[in-house]
């Protein structure tokens, strides 16, 4: 998105191609993002662009006339010709024209079928989910003040010509269910990270409120198991980087915004490189507990709690305590399909994420020849460090028009 708006309003033409209905990826659930604590969409920002504080997503992603957003779409097929890259491009069918609606809610009201991803979402729309089609969904589309709604789209396609390709695929959060020792997606309240943010969002199910998924019961006792799937042979051996300020971030909103309830983090190395050390010196004065060791045994107790067992490698030891929530700090992978675009536009990777064309070189962003790479599609990275790669794409594009 950063890179999207700077070339727009560099006068470049710029197509975005998400396959979502909404953009924003997985920083829409991020709820608060370090390192300053803002919503997402109030996080970073053109300085000099008036608007509302910094939230110039919301502004300037539709408005801006130099860029085409094409949500619900997918590059399905990449070729080269000389001087140009021809990109053919699939849309689902858009059932609600962002353009037209107005989120009036008349819809919503009507079929069940109709829902809103969040307040902030861009497009700002209502989405419709065909599979849960009423007698209601008829009735929204006829009643609609702005006809913005077409029950009978169709799918599309479209082949596109263009000079540069920016690779910003961002990241898959890694769903433990192969890693049985943890139970997840076995018992309730074992959850991830991503899903903890969900429920600390006020806009999120439960408003904000930390209570157990399997009974509403109010959290008292959070455990966050960090390293899940990362830095391990059998899964992910590289550091996923960002896990452990995702971990105390949350740890830290917990003690001071859910009084009550109290946290524990088992971890083999406590890693928040450069400023974020930070979080980690406010969750110990906060009364966050840390466990250097592992977890090695998941009990889920009939009553919704967890027995879980530590292993305490300072103490040599083994402790059992009982949490209400168990939150795993899982790897953060590539995108499952990365590996066939990489593919056909012919570039290296390093554990399924795009790299360097010259790793000796300072030129990270580089990918290709006019290919490029930002963000957690060149490797685990936080919203800041992304942007600035973002920017650094930018100014290599301008800098090959020259």
């Amino acid at each position: 998105m950063t890179a999207a708006v700077e070339l727009a309003d560099s006068g470049i033409k710029t197509v975005l191609v998400e396959r979502s209905l909404t953009m924003g990826g997985n920083a829409l659930d991020l709820y608060k993002a370090f390192p300053t604590d803002d919503c997402f969409y109030c996080f970073e920002g053109n300085r000099w662009r008036p608007g509302i504080r910094k939230c110039f997503y919301r502004s300037v992603m539709i408005d801006q006339p130099n860029i085409d957003v094409r949500t619900g779409s997918e590059v399905v097929d990449v070729s080269r010709k000389p001087g140009e890259f021809r990109v053919r491009i699939s849309a689902s069918p858009k059932y609600v024209e962002p353009k037209k609606c107005t989120m009036c809610g008349l819809c919503m009201d009507l079929s069940r079928a109709f829902y809103l991803v969040s307040p902030q979402c861009q497009p700002q729309a209502v989405l419709y989910d065909p599979q849960k089609a009423d007698d209601g969904a008829g009735r929204a589309e006829k009643e609609c003040p702005t006809k913005a709604i077409n029950l009978e789209a169709e799918p599309t396609e479209e082949t596109i010509r263009v000079s540069d390709i920016v690779i910003a695929t961002g990241y898959h959060e890694m769903k433990p269910i192969d890693m049985v020792e943890y139970e997840y997606g076995k018992t309730p309240n074992v959850v991830t990270q991503l899903e903890l943010a969900q429920m600390l969002d006020p806009n999120g199910k439960s408003s904000g409120a930390l209570i157990r998924p399997s009974d509403g019961v109010q959290v008292r006792h959070v455990m966050m198991v960090q390293c899940v799937g990362s830095r391990d042979e059998r899964y992910h051996p590289y550091c996923s980087k960002v896990c452990c300020v995702f971990a105390l971030k949350h740890a830290n909103i917990i003690m001071h915004e859910r009084e009550g309830t109290n946290v524990s983090v088992v971890y083999m190395d406590m890693r928040t490189y450069d400023r974020h050390e930070r979080y980690y010196r406010e969750s110990r004065q906060a009364g966050v507990e840390f466990i250097r060791g592992r977890v090695t045994r998941v009990e889920p107790q009939k009553n919704g709690a967890i027995d879980i067992t530590v292993y305490d490698s300072l103490l040599d030891k083994y402790f059992k305590s009982s949490v209400d929530l168990l939150v795993l700090s899982s790897a953060l992978e590539p995108q499952v399909d990365m590996t066939g675009l990489m593919e056909r536009l012919g570039l290296s990777s390093a554990n399924g994420f795009v790299t360097a064309a010259d790793q000796l070189s300072e030129n990270e962003v580089i990918a290709g020849d006019h290919l490029y790479v930002c963000g957690a599609a060149a490797g685990p990275a936080e919203v800041p460090e992304s942007a600035t790669q973002a920017r650094a794409v930018v100014s290599m594009i301008l800098q090959s028009r020259t």
